[in-house]
């Protein structure tokens, strides 16, 4: 066999493009998540985190991963991430059903340096009512399939924001940006 196939139209389409999504698929979100942050007086305050995920929703295993992500502050520089993610988690594989999970506010202060050094000086309030976008994709192997794939870029905006009525409660707030 040659690697190609005929189709009815007798056009040939090589194997390894046609890849059947049910197989092999990454899957891209971002998500608030209850968790609790620690302030300068010693007390913890309860603080939605932002948790961007890769998920293998295919049923084979995902290899050759690599994350890809931008961060900017409103009014403010945009920072390559990627290399922040890399390091903190370095994953060759995803079995199907499996997840890696980042969270954005620890990517924020290992990656972003004008707001790291706000919110060691300010600590967490440092980041509330500031759009952040994030922009996140990742490029992946599938077995038998010659040429990596690449998820759709996705793009959201994100802010933490005290909860109403004013409490010692961090919400976030999550939108997805449409092209």
């Amino acid at each position: 066999m040659s690697g190609k196939e005929e189709s009815m139209g007798g056009e040939t389409t090589p194997k390894e493009q046609r890849i059947n999504s049910q197989e092999c698929h990454l899957e891209i979100s971002l998500r608030a998540v209850p968790s609790r942050i620690g302030t300068s007086g010693g007390k913890e305050v309860p603080f939605k985190r932002g948790v961007l995920s890769l998920r293998n929703t295919g049923q084979t295993v995902v290899s050759g991963l690599v994350p890809y992500a931008t961060l900017g502050q409103e009014g403010g520089s945009i920072q390559d991430v990627n290399e922040a993610f890399s390091r903190s988690k370095t994953v060759e594989s995803i079995k199907p059903g499996e997840a890696i999970e980042w969270d954005v506010y620890d990517q924020l202060l290992t990656a972003h340096a004008g707001a790291a050094s706000k919110v060691h000086m300010f600590g967490y309030r440092a980041v509330l009512n500031w759009w952040f976008e994030l922009v996140a994709w990742a490029e992946y192997r599938c077995p038998d399939v010659a040429t990596s794939l690449q998820t759709p870029i996705t793009r959201w905006k994100l802010r933490w924001s005290l909860a109403k009525p004013p409490m010692d409660e961090v919400d976030l707030y999550i939108e997805v940006i449409k092209e």
